[in-house]
């Protein structure tokens, strides 16, 4: 009699495996690369608290360096989705690269909602934009939005780009060269910034605020994209993906102590910086339009990174509800 409860035990403690991995195996496994930065947090922590899977997708999460590093995950394969500033598809799309960005996960406006920042050094002088002139300043990419945001703002100012000295530096360098003196002034975003702001070796000033000079009306600077092909294969399964992180932004901006501790836990800033820290979200929604691409794509043009005007029609596929 025991040996047959037993048997029947174990009959039945098989088959709630088997159930549970064929529950698995049905899930959709995606794959997406992201450089580290502050509209990444609702992903991380729906990621942790098991959100996807529970929706029937296994997020395989990867982090690169920077956008172009995204673009090229997607290029080669190694990623079916990625994360990065609108730029670097941009580039893609213009250099021959099909993707089409899907999500806007973060807009910034005037007066106050700024989320990149140009900073100095106390060591180099430098106290106003004007100051730049001769100064070696670095951007995290070339063609990348940080790029755009030099361009745009010396622009602004009237201060020709030869007239700065360009380095290109990864952002999670920048600050120790900051200290060391290797680089005048960086464009940063968070949580990069917060470290360099909190650091007193730096002793850093912010010289300008924002993406663009002018941001009257909300100007788009972080995106979710893919490639053409996995988008028209996978819809479905990117919808739902919008969903469950629309889900998990909402429920973060609901909820400042969460905020926080996701800055702290996934970004690594600590208790007390994080007091500061804000996610990046002007629009609570994530519909991304044409007419965002646009804003950027005319200032590209306007400061020299695009030869010809360019039309952001075949930019976009919104996926938001």
């Amino acid at each position: 009699m025991f040996n047959k409860i037993l048997g029947t035990l174990t009959c039945a403690a098989l088959a709630a495996a088997l159930s549970t991995t064929a529950a698995r195996a049905e899930n959709t496994k995606l794959r997406f690369a992201y450089l580290l930065a502050d509209s990444m947090l609702p992903i991380m922590a729906a990621k942790k608290a098991g959100d996807y899977e529970k929706a029937g997708i296994d997020l395989e999460l990867t982090e690169v360096q920077g956008g172009p590093a995204v673009v090229a995950a997607i290029a080669s394969g190694e990623a079916d989705i990625g994360y990065s500033a609108p730029v670097p598809p941009i580039n893609a799309r213009l250099n021959g690269i099909n993707v089409k960005m899907v999500l806007a996960l973060a807009h910034e406006v005037d007066p106050d909602k700024k989320f990149s920042w140009l900073v100095a050094t106390k060591a180099s002088g430098i106290t106003k934009l004007a100051d730049v002139k001769g100064k070696k300043v670095a951007f995290n990419a070339n063609g990348g939005l940080c790029e755009l945001t030099w361009r745009d703002h010396l622009l602004a100012a009237g201060i020709p780009f030869e007239e700065v000295q360009p380095v290109i530096l990864p952002f999670p360098q920048q600050e120790a060269a900051l200290e060391q003196g290797s680089i005048d002034a960086a464009c940063t975003v968070n949580p990069f910034y917060s470290s360099v702001i909190g650091n007193k070796a730096i002793g850093a000033t912010v010289i300008a605020k924002g993406i663009i000079a002018d941001e009257k009306e909300p100007v788009i600077n972080d995106v979710v994209f893919a490639g053409d092909d996995y988008l028209a294969a996978n819809r479905e399964t990117l919808k739902t993906f919008a969903s469950v992180t629309d889900k998990a932004r909402r429920a973060m901006l609901a909820d400042r102590a969460k905020e926080e501790a996701a800055a702290v836990e996934f970004l690594g800033l600590t208790p007390e910086t994080a007091k500061n820290f804000h996610l990046p979200i002007v629009r609570p929604e994530m519909t991304i339009s044409a007419a965002d691409v646009q804003k950027l794509l005319d200032s590209m043009h306007k400061t020299g990174m695009l030869p010809e005007p360019v039309q952001a029609d075949d930019m976009v596929d919104n996926l938001a509800q």
